[in-house]
């Protein structure tokens, strides 16, 4: 006669329900209490601002724009496009993001004149600091971390998907800003870009805020969390048209109420009467666990909620025996997902 186990299950409770958060999200699996995906229009057409989008430019005037003190924007409209202004200096835009979904299209010159970083040479620089090359690079030779598409002096593009001169173009940009912890870099900058639909840079982690030659260092931003979209002027006249951004959720959502923690003592032989086969299920008693093997295969650990009733430690659903008179189990009500609820008698 082995001595009696006491094995203590650790119960949540939230309300009238009961939950048990494992995941790192702080939610379980398929819960239908997690929050909904917001909905979100998409462009009428390629290229179009979604319905959460801030356009920043539509072909019509230069309203959301200015130079980098403060003052109205001196680049011009051509056509419902923005161009620079040799020797007008960068415009930025008055609104101030920090990770974001950045479109842009632009445009270089028709007319080739230069070569090398001299041909239709422009720039756009998220959060006013770290910049995505805008150049002429077909059939345009200069040093690979200078081309379109580059972290400027950090990374090439991974390839060259630059149209003829004079086309239009387009980036989309993915900006993840950095992070700092008492201080110091967490983590760095980080830039996905599709280039004519084109993957170009894939999470790239940019070594600091852009300049020539020799990037900035972090510390120099580390109090900064938000700034403009800026385009750069380089001398070249480059067009830039449907420019619009989409400020991004910097932190999933985790559920907001406090757990409660309360332990029930269930004893080992309590819960061994549970174990069995129950239609295409199993359930077993694994180091001190019930765990149910879902079609026989896939294991869930059980968090007891009664002596009768459990969720599951990493998923949402709920599982509820039905025993005799001496606690045997002999049915099972499941609950999994959104699939509903299934029933099946103990197999001996």
């Amino acid at each position: 006669m082995r001595p009696a186990c006491t094995v203590l299950l650790v119960v949540v409770f939230m309300g009238n329900s009961i939950v048990t958060a494992q995941l790192a999200s702080g939610w379980k699996a398929h819960d239908l209490n997690r929050p909904a995906p917001m909905v979100v229009t998409p462009g009428q057409e390629c290229g179009g601002a979604p319905s959460d989008a801030v356009v920043l430019f539509d072909g019509t005037d230069l309203a959301q724009w200015q130079v980098p003190d403060g003052g109205d924007a001196k680049w011009r409209i051509v056509d419902g496009a923005m161009e620079s202004v040799p020797n007008s200096g960068f415009v930025e835009s008055r609104e101030e993001f920090g990770d974001c979904q950045v479109h842009v299209e632009f445009a270089t010159p028709t007319t080739v004149q230069g070569d090398g970083q001299g041909r239709g040479n422009s720039g756009v620089f998220l959060m006013g600091e770290f910049e995505v090359q805008v150049l002429d690079s077909f059939e345009n030779l200069t040093y690979s971390d200078g081309s379109a598409g580059s972290i400027y002096g950090q990374y090439p593009p991974l390839v060259n998907a630059s149209k003829k001169p004079g086309q239009w173009q387009t980036y989309d940009i993915i900006f993840r800003r950095p992070r700092f912890e008492d201080e110091k870099l967490s983590t760095p900058a980080r830039m996905t870009v599709l280039h004519n639909g084109v993957l170009i840079q894939d999470g790239s982690e940019a070594y600091g805020p852009t300049n020539w030659i020799v990037h900035h260092e972090y510390e120099s931003i580390k109090d900064k969390t938000r700034g403009s979209l800026r385009l750069q002027d380089h001398g070249n006249p480059v067009r830039y048209r449907n420019i619009w951004v989409r400020p991004l959720v910097e932190a999933r959502s985790k559920p907001e109420l406090a757990y409660d923690t309360v332990t029930i003592a269930l004893h080992q032989d309590t819960a061994e009467k549970l174990v069995g086969k129950y239609g295409r299920h199993r359930v077993e008693f694994i180091e001190g666990k019930l765990v149910l093997f879902f079609d026989g295969n896939t294991p869930l650990e059980m968090i007891a909620h009664t002596a009768t009733e459990f969720g599951f430690k990493k998923s949402a659903g709920r599982l509820e025996f039905e025993v005799d008179d001496d606690g045997m189990g002999t049915a099972i009500e499941l609950n999994l997902d959104a699939a509903g609820m299934q029933t099946a008698k103990r197999k001996n």
